[in-house]
């Protein structure tokens, strides 16, 4: 009884981390940290914030200048209720989409040869 008491003991600070045993030369490799990969210049991307929105939205676009794009706003079944053309960026577009219901939306923005969507919600 003691000795299984005994053992119980020694498995539960051996689970615990109390006691190590000795790793060899083989096992005990230092990780090296791997640099950070460097976005490329020509990234597109863009944000949409505050998600979830009072309908008021931000619209923050990346690696779409000099280019023609068409933003979309739809709804769950996918049916267009806002679009805009837009040639020029001039830092974040703002939206007010207030007069929208509450729910998921999906914000469409397409270029030339590009595509990019996101969710958002609207309460």
């Amino acid at each position: 009884m003691i000795q299984r008491l005994r053992l119980t003991f020694l498995l539960s600070l051996f689970c615990l981390g109390a006691i190590s045993t000795p790793l060899s030369a083989a096992s005990a490799q230092v990780a090296t940290p791997r640099p950070a990969v460097a976005r490329p210049a020509d990234e597109k991307s863009f944000l949409v914030y505050p998600n979830p929105s009072n309908g008021i939205v931000h619209i923050a676009i990346n690696g779409f200048e000099g280019r023609k794009m068409e933003l979309r706003i739809l709804n769950v079944i996918g049916t267009v209720i806002y679009r805009e053309t837009i040639t020029e960026l001039n830092g974040p577009k703002t939206l007010d989409l207030s007069k929208f219901a509450s729910g998921l939306y999906y914000v469409k923005l397409e270029a030339e040869n590009a595509s990019e969507m996101r969710k958002l919600v609207i309460h």
